[in-house]
């Protein structure tokens, strides 16, 4: 054929091209006179899936099948493309390999244009490139959807696919972005083909949202209001950046009546969904987890703390972390990774993400170090998002959390932790506070670069795998928990969290700290030489003074505060003024223990602006909700608060004055009955008894050691205590496995 007459069949194919035909007739003109006509016979390639490409093809006569292989199985066709349809736009909007192989299904007449030629038309025309790039995300989401919904309905011919085309509509929602409320009318049915939805019962009466269902790729919500007609009866939003299908009711009817395959892949979801409704609060730690690692201070190194954790990780399940230098290996170009969001190579990005999510336990995804569109996404696909700062760095917030905060409320934003990075554990953390006022976070852990188990401590925590400890209180026999510890570290067993109540706050503090064994005996020592409870007082409002209790507890902590420990740590006290336990997290570490230690009646009350604190065994004595609350994983509680038991021999109490007389005398005379100071601190223990059961039976592990020699004011026993503590934690620890 001529060239004129060439062009000029080009010219009236594109005219009537979807992807070619909004474009003005001069360029269309520009365009054809580029191309080369090809005649390609059946069953041969035009792309291969998985290969570089550099062409687009129109197709002029014939027509070409798309198919895809997945996970390594049988190639499998989703689409046909016939006269005026184009192939192959992807790769010359964004290059890299084809997502999908072309072959021509009879002999089929192709134009074909170069990418060379395509890029220098778009330099001329930008109008081309924006034109191509709409279509070939119209086809990215064409295929995709065509993939999931033979998960739903069972295998679909062509007709039907037609038929299920015409009728739907896309929807893209950001990560905590709401689908429907609860009440609104059921108008549409929803499928995912790519991210996560949470179907939610609303929060009502103080109560949190409660989790019914999370629905992933190939899945599908709001089936129950399609078939009752009712309004919907749960709220859905988004748990990480999402794009549906939208089926309108209106519409959907004419669907259904034609096509009965449709209404039973409807009746299946939801049987499965009714079936599985129980297990959906399991499902978000069982399911992959996707985590977006974000600098937190100028050049610190995520990349290298990413690889650490991704090792860390890889013990309990397939791990892959992946930044912005990985996308021209999904088939992007690199400057892609500074163009918009709204950029089809974005769309290739999220079904790239979603594959790796689905594969791999976990999926790391390093942000760049300013903002780009490749941060945004990886923020908007996490689950959880890790702040990496260096701890002697700037803590204001820099350009790249500013640009990554919602820009507007959502529902539910992704779990935000802190990892503050020490370059090594020769100095204890500082200054936390400024870091935690600065930014909203849900916790912050504290890294120290040369000890590799701070690392594995995070990825535990990631990974529903972490050790509590919760101590209970007890007076002196709390000494018992230091021998625990040392028990747990000789086994390596590690501990992720320490919650204590009361005497078992102080021990708890101790353990944050990440003292020696050594240490936490002289700890001890120093603990009974200060006499913290020798202080006698007009009992007006107490039977001693506060003051020596509060000097030997700011002598052991100094200045430090609860942030700045090594290990995450909470006191619990008992807020008499709001009827309530009291959780200490952040402050003072000497005044949340002289809180969670003011034994009642013995010790005057802490007063914290204006509220007064006592012991939190008067509610809680055991710790052990407060330790699954913050940690998935095990916890190990330890019970020393009912090792003695209260009895007296007499009928009667003998007067004062006789027990002053034997006291002071020297006398030998019947066993004394329990003092004032055992009465009131059982009787205080007695309260909370009940919740202490419970405790004991929700713990992994609960250590009872045997103390019943030891008094609850025996100080000076200590060194026994805590070796009683160490033997018993041996003997039943052995069966513990901390590799699980």
């Amino acid at each position: 054929m001529p060239e004129s007459g060439r062009t000029r069949e080009a010219g009236a194919l594109l005219a009537e091209s979807e992807t070619f035909g909004s474009l003005a007739e001069p360029l269309r003109s520009r365009l054809a006179g580029a191309m080369r006509r090809r005649t390609v016979a059946a069953g041969e390639v035009l792309l291969r899936q998985g290969e570089v490409s550099d062409s687009l093809f129109v197709v002029a006569a014939g027509r070409a099948e798309v198919r895809l292989r997945r996970d390594g199985g049988p190639e499998v066709a989703i689409d046909t493309i016939g006269p005026g349809g184009a192939v192959g736009e992807m790769q010359l909007v964004v290059g890299g390999v084809a997502s999908a192989t072309v072959v021509a299904a009879e002999e089929t007449q192709v134009f074909l244009l170069r990418r060379q030629t395509f890029d220098a038309l778009c330099d001329e025309f930008p109008e081309l490139l924006e034109a191509v790039a709409r279509v070939a995300g119209r086809r990215v989401r064409r295929h995709r959807m065509l993939e999931v919904l033979p998960s739903l309905f069972g295998p679909l011919g062509d007709g039907v696919l037609a038929a299920i085309e015409g009728q739907v509509e896309w929807l893209t929602l950001r990560s905590g972005e709401v689908l429907f409320h609860k009440g609104d009318p059921g108008d549409a049915w929803y499928v995912v083909t790519s991210g996560r939805m949470a179907v939610v019962e609303p929060a009502s009466g103080g109560q949190a949202d409660r989790l019914l269902a999370e629905v992933g790729q190939g899945e599908a919500l709001g089936e129950l209001s399609l078939l009752t007609g009712e309004p919907r009866s749960a709220t859905a939003y988004a748990l990480r950046d999402a794009e549906l299908v939208r089926f309108p009711m209106d519409r959907f009817a004419e669907l259904v009546s034609a096509w009965p395959q449709v209404t039973n892949g409807i009746l299946r979801t939801l049987a499965r969904r009714l079936v599985t409704r129980g297990d959906a609060s399991r499902r978000p730690t069982e399911a992959g987890l996707t985590l977006a690692l974000l600098p937190a201070t100028p050049g610190v190194d995520v990349a290298a703390f990413a690889e650490r954790l991704a090792v860390a990780l890889s013990r309990f399940g397939p791990t892959l972390q992946a930044s912005s230098s990985r996308l021209v290996e999904i088939g992007i170009q690199s400057e892609t990774a500074s163009a918009s969001g709204s950029h089809p190579a974005w769309i290739r990005v999220g079904a790239w993400l979603e594959a790796q999510a689905a594969s791999h336990r976990f999926l790391l995804l390093v942000a760049d170090a300013t903002p780009s569109a490749w941060s945004a996404r990886a923020v908007g696909h996490a689950d959880q998002v890790i702040l990496v700062a260096d701890a002697n760095g700037d803590p204001s917030p820099g350009a790249l959390e500013h640009a990554l905060r919602p820009s507007a409320p959502a529902r539910r934003q992704p779990r935000r932790l802190l990892a503050l990075l020490h370059r090594d554990g020769s100095r204890p953390p500082r200054d936390t506070a400024r870091w935690l006022d600065a930014r909203a976070v849900d916790a912050h852990v504290h890294v120290r670069l040369d000890r590799e188990d701070d690392v594995r401590r995070v990825a535990r925590g990631i990974a529903g795998r972490g050790v509590a400890l919760a101590l209970s209180g007890g007076g002196a026999r709390c000494f018992a928990h230091l021998g625990v510890v040392r028990a747990m570290r000789e086994q390596g067993i590690p501990i992720d969290l320490v919650t204590g109540t009361s005497a078992g706050a102080m021990s708890g503090y101790l353990v944050a700290t990440d003292s020696s064994d050594d240490d936490l005996r002289r700890s001890a020592l120093r603990f009974h030489q200060a006499r913290p409870f020798g202080a006698y007082t007009l009992p007006l409002f107490s039977l001693i003074r506060g003051e020596r209790l509060s000097r030997a507890l700011a002598d052991e902590c100094g200045p430090t505060r609860i942030e700045d420990l090594w290990l995450p740590f909470v006191a619990v006290s008992s807020n008499l003024t709001r009827k309530a336990v009291e959780l200490h997290t952040r402050g003072p570490a000497w005044a949340a223990l002289r809180a969670s230690c003011s034994l009642p009646g013995i010790v005057e009350p802490w007063i914290r602006d204006g509220e007064l604190l006592v012991d939190g065994g008067l509610i809680d004595n055991l710790p052990v909700g407060v330790a699954r609350e913050r940690i998935v994983g095990r916890v190990i509680a330890v019970d020393v608060s009912s090792a003695q038991r209260l009895t007296f021999a007499g009928s009667a109490y003998p007067s004062p004055w006789t027990r002053l007389v034997t006291r002071f005398g020297r006398r030998q005379g019947h066993p004394s009955p329990p003092g004032v100071f055992d009465v009131l601190l059982h009787s205080m223990l007695l309260a909370s008894l009940a919740n202490v059961e419970r405790m004991r039976l929700d713990a992994d592990v609960c250590l009872r050691p045997e103390l019943a020699g030891f008094g609850m004011l025996s100080t000076g026993l200590h060194a026994q205590i805590i070796d009683a503590g160490y033997r018993h934690a041996r003997e039943h620890l052995k069966s513990f496995d901390p590799s699980l």
